[in-house]
């Protein structure tokens, strides 16, 4: 399941980091230019995400299950970071495609989440 997490977190990156187009017509130059920095800055994030459940990965391999717990709840936050670039700028709207990503890689964390309660760590 981390593994599934990853693949969507790279995918999001990806989305992220290719040609993403802009529907610029309600904003203005400015808006456009931190738009995309702060598209820039979530794909930064959602590959921290990937990075840090790579991590619970290698920590599930040691045993060591409060270090795994601790880095996919670290992975599962970094999508808040790129929603919060957002909200602190209420002339620009986030992107649904993104909102959507976003509601999937939380769920896959959750899954995950759920399953290093069940072994007890």
């Amino acid at each position: 399941m981390i593994r599934v997490g990853m693949a969507n977190a790279t995918a999001t990156n990806s989305f992220l980091s290719s040609k993403f187009v802009l529907n610029t017509t309600n904003y203005t130059n400015n808006d456009v230019v931190l738009m995309k920095k702060l598209l820039k800055d979530c794909a930064d994030k959602y590959a921290l995400a990937t990075n840090a459940l790579q991590d619970s990965l290698q920590d599930l391999n040691n045993e060591v299950y409060d270090y795994a717990y601790m880095h996919v709840m670290a992975a599962e936050d970094y999508p808040n970071v790129c929603h919060n670039g957002f909200r602190r700028n209420p002339g620009l709207t986030y992107p649904p495609q993104l909102a959507i990503r976003e509601d999937g890689f939380k769920h896959i964390c959750d899954v995950v989440l759920g399953i290093l309660d069940a072994l007890g760590w």
